[in-house]
């Protein structure tokens, strides 16, 4: 990816799926909750957590693997891995998280970055 310039069609999905995760689960006011902490607030002010870190492009715009996070537990407590092993356990089922590990190893060739990037910018639209 070209550094500086014009922003990659890679930083443009990052940020427009970021957009799309913080607000999914918000109320009409826009609060969330922190998927690994009972922290409540403005989901302009939490993050979009992975549980697989994002470097693995197979699982880095999964729905699954990504959730809202407060700062303190996506930076300060490096996304709170075992909560939010449980909590992805509890809610989507026994076996999740052993689906994302394996998802991890899985190499993405020719990313669809613009048909992903479409997608949710429609999803946010709606």
């Amino acid at each position: 990816m070209k550094r500086g310039g014009k922003p990659t069609l890679r930083q443009k999905l990052d940020k427009v799926f970021s957009l799309f995760i913080r607000q999914r689960h918000a109320s009409p006011s826009g609060e969330v909750q922190c998927f690994t902490c009972p922290k409540r607030g403005h989901w302009k002010t939490f993050h979009c957590g992975h549980f697989v870190p994002r470097q693995y492009l197979a699982v880095r715009y999964n729905e699954t693997n990504c959730q809202v996070q407060c700062y303190a537990c996506n930076i300060l407590f490096n996304g709170q891995p075992s909560v939010f092993a449980l909590r992805l356990e509890k809610d989507f089922g026994v076996g999740t998280v052993e689906n994302l590990e394996s998802q991890r190893q899985i190499i993405t060739k020719d990313f669809p970055y613009q048909e992903k990037l479409e997608h949710y910018e429609r999803l946010l639209d709606n």
